[in-house]
């Protein structure tokens, strides 16, 4: 041992009891772990994994029992500690945020720095859409289930990660709910937010924490709404549709069989069997990709005016879910079309409808995963 490393620690030694008090700070930024840097983080069924930017370097490793704790699910070759992540965002300077399939209503929080966990923050149940306001500084969270005050939106302050905002947005009257939620600094006090189940486009009061008197902006033709981007090149909001489909008879938009979960009772607005009357079908994702119904696609609003400006389907008439690029100036569509092709729109001025910029044929393959759709490869 070097002679000052020898002194310092008899030094330390004999330091009395009240003096280590007062120097805690300092003992504690001396061990402070270490700096990760610029990274990638890959969040999955085995926990979290940091790499290096280009992939080559596994820097830091949080394993799926320290992520998700104990929450079990089966999968097919027996019961596992279950880690699903929803949806992850960050603020950029301090903490990284996820959706975490975890059995309570809860939120993970991880330093941006070190890739430590901090902890979980409270939330609305299952949480699956979270948006980060760099002007609030705040993490809006949009659930299946609500909180303890009904609301399927909680909004929690990103830089004081200990306290809980008071919100109470509903959109159906019980029940799961389905949806997402996008904000914006360019939006002021507004945000958006959807629910699959419903035809409308919700405009929320952020600094109210409500949906607004005139906050109800109708998706034409529609069962619902779900995926929900935003483009600030020119302020227009862009949200799949979703529609229903006939089933379980001869003829039926998806043919003779509803499923595994058997059929219900809809009313069709798309398609061959559209109408006012009741009919035996499915609604949501079982329509999704059908030629006969899935034909709304992806509606454009300006925020603006809350003005419906133009309507945006995949190569082949069908609709697909919208994906920003980082700078808003694209926006990309996947449809669940087994992988085969994705379509890109490019931002169009403020008012007026976005434009296709690109169609690509991508050769991804689904034919051996019986009723899968490949498009998170490729996302």
């Amino acid at each position: 041992m070097k002679f000052g490393q020898a002194l310092l620690a008899l030094c330390a030694l004999a330091v009395p009891a009240a003096g280590l008090i007062n120097d805690h700070k300092d003992l504690n930024a001396a061990n402070q772990p270490e700096i990760i840097g610029n990274t990638m983080w890959h969040f999955g069924s085995g926990g979290l994994n940091i790499f290096s930017p280009d992939g080559s370097t596994l820097v830091k490793e949080l394993g799926a029992d320290k992520v998700c704790h104990n929450t079990t699910g089966y999968g097919g070759n027996g019961w596992r500690v279950r880690c699903d992540f929803y949806d992850v965002v960050s603020d950029g300077k301090k903490y990284v945020f996820a959706a975490t399939a975890r059995g309570v209503a809860k939120i993970n929080v991880f330093e941006i720095d070190t890739g430590n966990i901090v902890g979980a923050l409270p939330s609305c149940e299952s949480p699956n859409d979270l948006d980060y306001h760099s002007l609030r500084d705040e993490i809006w969270i949009r659930c299946y289930g609500p909180n303890k005050e009904g609301s399927y939106l909680d909004v929690v302050s990103a830089s004081g990660i200990s306290h809980e905002i008071s919100t109470n947005i509903t959109f159906i009257d019980d029940g799961y709910s389905r949806g997402y939620v996008v904000t914006h600094p360019s939006l002021g006090d507004v945000g958006y937010a959807t629910d699959r189940d419903s035809p409308f486009l919700y405009k929320i009061d952020l600094s109210d924490r409500s949906v607004m008197d005139d906050g109800k902006i109708p998706v034409p033709l529609s069962h619902g709404a779900e995926q929900l981007v935003y483009s600030p090149v020119n302020g227009h909001v862009f949200v799949r549709s979703t529609v229903c489909c006939t089933c379980g008879f001869e003829g039926a938009d998806n043919g003779p069989d509803c499923g595994r979960y058997g059929g219900d009772n809809v009313t069709v607005t798309t398609g061959p069997w559209a109408g006012p009357n009741i009919i035996m079908g499915r609604c949501g994702y079982s329509c999704d990709g059908n030629a006969a119904t899935d034909i709304n696609g992806v509606f454009e609003y300006d925020t603006k005016n809350d003005k419906l400006v133009g309507k945006h389907v995949m190569m082949d008439g069908t609709g697909g879910d919208p994906y920003p690029s980082p700078d808003g100036q694209h926006i990309v569509m996947l449809a669940r079309n087994g992988g085969t092709s994705i379509r890109v729109l490019a931002a169009g001025a403020p008012g007026q409808p976005s434009t296709v910029f690109a169609d690509l044929e991508l050769g991804f393959n689904s034919t051996t995963f019986e009723g899968d759709q490949v498009f998170n490869d490729y996302s």
